[in-house]
Parts: structure tokens; C-alpha cells; sequence
């Protein structure tokens, strides 16, 4: 494995606008599914438990396709396509760059680089968990499974603080090779937010029409966007 972005035929091959776009692709995604996940997270448990078991594997799916967009953004393997496959291309070829000078793109790149070393902490616990239990199997998740929940543990401000970074970077680079920058948000993300207040709707009216009924509290617990309750 070569570190730092050493790069084979595959992945210059490419070439650095297309493997731009790919890689914004990659982190327009992930980032779509850890603010989805967040969301999730932290929505009215009430409502999540009108569907428990679709909410808790949607919630682990979704989890598992940040790690997976995370660790591809940032694989190390030679050849691939990655943050570290873009730098070294960006570096060798700074003089196409059409919006920024030679000497500002490569400093740029080494800003860059700096940038992403800071990262990997919270991407060595993504690749455990890519490498460990979501790529392969490993028998270690099996035979030590704190050591894989301690070892693979990232957390949200982390997943928040890389898609940031690996946002700016790619931006600053789109900007530099073609004088724009691409908001990296994905139309409609937020959009199961009216999906959950649509279900809370339907329970908060389901506890009013049981309480008109029957002059007692509803015996079944009502989502936190209801009306207070006069007793």
C-alpha cells in the first residue's frame, strides 16, 4: 500500500477534472447520508417507534454508506481514485490550472495536505470499520467486539469536521481549475423531515380523537410536537 496518494497508471489515466467530479459525487453523497443519518438520530423516538425496525435499518444502512463513502474518498491504495490521488495530480499538473497561478495551486496543495493529516485520527476508526466488518469480514469483529467498537468509533462532530474539510479542499480546487465554486448540498436531503412530521401528525390527531372520545388522557404516548394536553 502507498501512502500519501502515489499514483499507478489507473488513476492519472483519468485525469484531474474527471476524478474532480467523481470525487465531489463521493462527497456530495456521503454528506447527504450523514445529515440524514444525524437527522434520524434525533428525531422524536416516538415517532421512529411507529416503525422500528425500518427506522433502526435504515438508520444502520445509512451509517454504514457514510464509513464507505468516507473510506473511498480516502483510500490509500495505489491507483485509486482519492483525495490523495487528486493532490498529487493537482501538484505534477499546477500549471493547467486557469484560475489560479502555478505557484498558488501547489501551495494550495500543501495546505491541503496539512489539512488532511489533521483528519487522520477520525479516519483511521472509518478504515476499521471499512477494512473490519463493512468490505470484509474480519474474525477479529467476532472474537473482540469492544476492541472494533473502540478502535472503529467515530463520532458525529468528527464525520461532521471531515465532510467540511474534504468539502473546502474540493471546492478551492473546482474554483481553481474552473473559476466556480459547486455548493456540494444535495436537493430535497431534508426532505424525511416531512415524512416524520406527517406520522406525528397522524398519532398527535389519533391521541386527540381517543381523549374527545373517551374524556381520559390517551393511554399511548404522544410525539413531541403535539398541542400541550389540558387536563
Amino acid at each position: 500500500m502507498k501512502k500519501g496518494g502515489e499514483q499507478t497508471r489507473e488513476s492519472t489515466s483519468i485525469g484531474f477534472e474527471k476524478m474532480l467530479a467523481w470525487l465531489m459525487v463521493e462527497a456530495i453523497y456521503g454528506r447527504a447520508h450523514f445529515i440524514i443519518t444525524k437527522g434520524l438520530k434525533r428525531a422524536d423516538p416516538i415517532v421512529l417507534k411507529t416503525a422500528p425496525k425500518f427506522f433502526e435499518h435504515t438508520l444502520g444502512a445509512l451509517a454504514d454508506s457514510v464509513a464507505l463513502h468516507v473510506a473511498r474518498l480516502f483510500d490509500q491504495r495505489s491507483g485509486s481514485i482519492s483525495i490523495y490521488a487528486l493532490l498529487s495530480l493537482a501538484e505534477k499538473h499546477a500549471g493547467a490550472f486557469k484560475h489560479g497561478s502555478a505557484a498558488e495551486v501547489r501551495k494550495f496543495v500543501s495546505e491541503a495536505k496539512r489539512r488532511v493529516r489533521g483528519l487522520e485520527n477520525a479516519l483511521e476508526g472509518v478504515r476499521c470499520r471499512r477494512h473490519e466488518t463493512l468490505a470484509h469480514s474480519d474474525p477479529r469483529a467476532i472474537v473482540d467486539r469492544k476492541r472494533i467498537e473502540l478502535k472503529g468509533r467515530v463520532s458525529f462532530n468528527e464525520f461532521e469536521n471531515l465532510f467540511e474539510e474534504t468539502g473546502s479542499i474540493l471546492n478551492r480546487l473546482f474554483l481553481l481549475y474552473h473559476g466556480a465554486s459547486v455548493p456540494l448540498d444535495l436537493d430535497g436531503v431534508k426532505d424525511y423531515e416531512q415524512a416524520l412530521d406527517l406520522i406525528a401528525d397522524a398519532m398527535c390527531e389519533q391521541a386527540s380523537r381517543y381523549e374527545a372520545e373517551h374524556k381520559v388522557p390517551a393511554p399511548f404516548p404522544r410525539p413531541r410536537k403535539c398541542p400541550d394536553r389540558s387536563d
